[in-house]
């Protein structure tokens, strides 16, 4: 007779350790697959975060215009030119609002440039921020005309 018995133990010697490598594989997959999850919500939240930056920068800006607008053309140099009470306040605002918006970002308005009319000038407001962690810096630039466009 041919010795069945012992064939099938030898295999089956050489198969004990093939479950646990299997379920070690299963879980190096699943590992894998959790690590890409989570570097998809950190993407996630950098792009949430810099569009929340970008919404804060526009809304300052069109804040600002707004408020050149109501003044008389004759204040705008004293309220919003450099050490205007406007401005000094908004900068503070902006620097509250958006990182690293002080120093080096600090927001800028230019009141120099000639407006369409002899009546108005045109104003550049350049909104500079810096997210933590990062080397890039973003800005948004708004230009608007102020006075009488006739």
């Amino acid at each position: 007779m041919y010795p069945s018995n012992k064939r099938s133990k030898s295999i089956g010697n050489r198969q004990e350790g093939s479950f646990l490598l299997e379920g070690l594989i299963a879980l190096l997959i699943f590992a894998f697959g959790i690590l890409g999850l989570v570097g998809m919500v950190a993407g996630s939240i950098r792009a949430s975060n810099d569009a929340r930056y970008r919404t804060e920068a526009i809304n300052l800006a069109n804040a600002i215009v707004g408020d050149m607008w109501t003044t008389q053309p004759t204040a705008l140099d004293t309220e919003f030119g450099t050490g205007g009470a406007k401005l000094t306040t908004w900068k503070t605002q902006a620097a509250s609002l958006l990182p690293s918006a002080s120093g080096a970002n600090a927001p800028q308005i230019d009141l120099t440039q000639p407006g369409i009319s002899s009546q108005s000038r045109s104003v550049v407001v350049t909104i500079f921020w810096q997210l933590p962690g990062e080397t890039e810096r973003h800005q948004i630039l708004m230009t608007a005309q102020i006075g009488k466009n006739t």
